[in-house]
């Protein structure tokens, strides 16, 4: 399976991200043949508490699959692994800004394989903040993608690895994108992508309950999605999950190849938490390419301290793709202010 990881190295990109174009490309084919450390904690407690928005300009010039973390008053971003930094994170400014990048891990887990880190998510669990990623567990195979966490009691870091080993694999393909969030009725939820390229099956969100820590899981893991077609092209990823004011659960995913503008972002609506969900205009993406915002996706939800909902994901500008010297820069942007979901 090809990778363009040396590409992507030489625009000064970790190879990780690289990996999602063999991957895609696996799956394609394999369908086609089966039918932050960041500021410390004491200047984290000495900012004074910010009720508004979070910031909006600039966020970054590179930062895929971003997730904004809003706590103790104020913004902290957190994405992908970037440049020398395997959890890069930005925090809030006093001016309105995002600050430049820190490292939000304290060490290097030890059952990772690689010096990379995929689309983390944090939350806010009793006083203690806990970070979720994906990473290879082989140093050797990209594709041995699992899930591990970290903790920290400060929401910019450091966060100190938690366990020795990651908390969800599996042996059919790779497991990556956490989304942990929190219902309206104050129960914990972790949703994932799994690949199965091992037994053919088509990729699939998954879902489980989480335990009163936010660290275990509860009961069996249940689907929320799966059998992508049309323009996801055989893939579903970077899963998040809201409520809206009425109740309803909503899903929002990415689908179509990451390294080109087809790459775009779809909504579901569930049932519950658990699922099943059902997409809601299945022949196209809810949030797609425009003037200058190509490829949209990785997409996250959060509710800002001006209690409104914010989204934060990722897109190309101008220039497409690594090897055109492009870059995926996180955008910061409140739900309601992108296309009416159906």
């Amino acid at each position: 399976m090809r990778s363009v990881g040396s590409e992507e190295r030489g625009a000064g990109r970790r190879s990780g991200d690289a990996v999602r174009f063999g991957w895609v490309l696996g799956v394609v084919l394999l369908f086609a043949f089966a039918a932050g450390c960041s500021t410390d904690a004491r200047g984290e407690q000495d900012r004074p508490e910010r009720t508004g928005p979070p910031p909006t300009r600039p966020v970054a010039a590179d930062g895929p699959d971003p997730a904004v973390l809003a706590a103790a008053g104020s913004y902290w971003l957190f994405t992908t692994s970037t440049g020398d930094l395997l959890a890069p994170v930005r925090h809030a400014t006093d001016s309105g800004a995002w600050g430049e990048p820190t490292e939000a891990m304290a060490r290097r887990p030890a059952w990772i394989g690689q010096d990379e880190i995929w689309a983390p998510g944090v939350i806010e669990v009793g006083g203690r903040y806990i970070l979720w990623f994906s990473s290879p567990t082989d140093p050797d195979d990209d594709l041995s993608q699992c899930i591990g966490l970290a903790v920290s009691d400060t929401p910019g870091g450091p966060y100190e690895p938690l366990g020795e080993e990651p908390v969800i694999c599996s042996t059919d393909g790779p497991t990556i994108d956490p989304f942990p969030w929190r219902a309206r009725d104050g129960r914990l939820f972790v949703a994932w992508t799994e690949y199965h390229y091992e037994s053919g099956r088509p990729t699939e969100i998954r879902t489980s309950r989480l335990d009163e820590s936010g660290t275990r899981l509860v009961g069996e893991p249940a689907q929320l999605l799966t059998d992508p077609s049309g323009w996801e092209q055989l893939v579903l990823e970077n899963p998040a999950l809201f409520e809206q004011e009425d109740g309803t659960v909503r899903l929002l995913y990415s689908g179509g190849f990451f390294f080109t503008a087809d790459y775009a972002t779809g909504s579901a609506t569930c049932q519950s938490p658990t699922g099943p969900c059902e997409r809601d205009t299945p022949g196209t993406p809810w949030h797609r390419s425009a003037a200058g915002v190509n490829g949209p996706g990785g997409m996250s939800v959060f509710r800002g301290h001006d209690g409104r909902l914010w989204t934060a994901f990722h897109a190309w500008g101008d220039q497409v793709g690594y090897g055109a010297g492009g870059r995926r820069a996180p955008h910061v942007v409140p739900l309601d202010e992108l296309p009416p979901l159906p």
